[in-house]
């Protein structure tokens, strides 16, 4: 989830739960808490490589929460621990991180460092306007009715959910689609995409290859997509999204499926972090994969996170590339998945 979602479902915490209103000093110091676990991204000063592999990590634990929250109500200004309710509300606003983050779809290591399991809900974007609306304009009305600000906090919070049964509605209508369509698929998954609640990737998986396509249940509902440029928002969906009634399938090789896979660098990581990776191109002297749920194969999107790796007749001097959305690369040498050392 986005810093600003994060802070202002921090906000909305602050004011909901305690029976009293906090001093603004409190208030902010909650704010600010709701975004502490992405300290993590202090990682990328070292390595990007790095901040990837621990990226929504040991931070993001739910079995390490008391220790977090011990830390920081230890560290805190004595005012801060004379309210008695202090700790509980810390406690709230790192769980609150970790569960925005969970309904994403990149994946958290909630039960790290005894598992690098990454969990994903996949009921939002990673930015999604409308979500954050639901959470922020009752705290703003909070502004002028003062009398009320609790009421607008506990407002803000039940619009959020509200908001996560519609995108879990969704969801479970994409899936019916997949099912309707393949029956004897071995799983299915739909992933929220960009501009609208309505627009899912559908993703099928089957022995050596996956089905994809991406579908507006909505066709006459756009969402904020008219708001930004047209190169801009076909960059982050599909540009042959189709409506429910005629689905249009990509299928595309699976990356477990090429033959001797496991012996090229990086991809020993890649299949950890990667949760759909598909074979996007290969030829004399390289081979591309990419995943579906970062857009790799997806007509017309910029995809994030793909693998490209320069081969070699000698397996040992293959190297591997990691490149991120903006065409940025980073040489992957990582052979293992983040916490193999317990």
């Amino acid at each position: 989830m986005d810093p600003i979602t994060h802070a202002i479902s921090g906000a909305a915490l602050a004011r909901a739960i305690p029976k009293h209103h906090l001093p603004p000093l409190q208030l902010l110091f909650l704010v600010l808490l709701t975004m502490a676990p992405d300290a993590d991204i202090l990682l990328r000063l070292f390595s990007e490589n790095l901040y990837l592999q621990h990226h929504r990590g040991l931070t993001h634990s739910i079995l390490l929460i008391p220790l977090w929250g011990w830390l920081i109500y230890s560290l805190s200004s004595r005012k801060i621990r004379a309210n008695t309710t202090m700790p509980w509300l810390i406690g709230a606003a790192l769980l609150l991180h970790i569960f925005l983050d969970l309904i994403t779809t990149f994946g958290t290591m909630i039960i790290a460092p005894f598992s690098d399991w990454r969990a994903s809900l996949d009921l939002l974007f990673i930015i999604d306007p409308f979500f954050t609306a639901c959470l922020l304009i009752p705290l703003l009305f909070g502004l002028i009715w003062r009398q009320h600000k609790r009421k607008m906090g506990i407002l803000s919070l039940l619009l959020m959910c509200s908001y996560l049964g519609l995108t879990y509605s969704n969801q479970q209508q994409a899936i019916d689609l997949a099912r309707k369509a393949h029956p004897d698929a071995l799983a299915y998954h739909a992933l929220p995409m960009a501009f609208s609640p309505f627009h899912w990737q559908i993703i099928i998986s089957l022995p050596d290859y996956y089905l994809r396509a991406a579908v507006n249940l909505q066709p006459g509902f756009s969402g904020t997509q008219p708001l930004f440029d047209e190169a801009f928002a076909t960059g982050l969906i599909s540009n042959q999204m189709n409506g429910p009634e005629q689905i249009n399938w990509q299928q595309l090789p699976a990356m477990q499926s090429v033959k001797g896979v496991e012996q090229l660098p990086g991809t020993a990581f890649y299949l950890w972090f990667a949760r759909f990776p598909v074979l996007l191109g290969q030829g004399d002297g390289y081979i591309d994969f990419g995943d579906l749920a970062f857009g790799g194969g997806a007509p017309g999107v910029r995809p994030a996170f793909q693998l490209h790796i320069d081969l070699n007749s000698d397996p040992t001097a293959s190297r591997a590339w990691l490149i991120w959305r903006n065409d940025r690369k980073s040489e992957l040498t990582l052979s293992s998945a983040p916490f193999n050392w317990l």
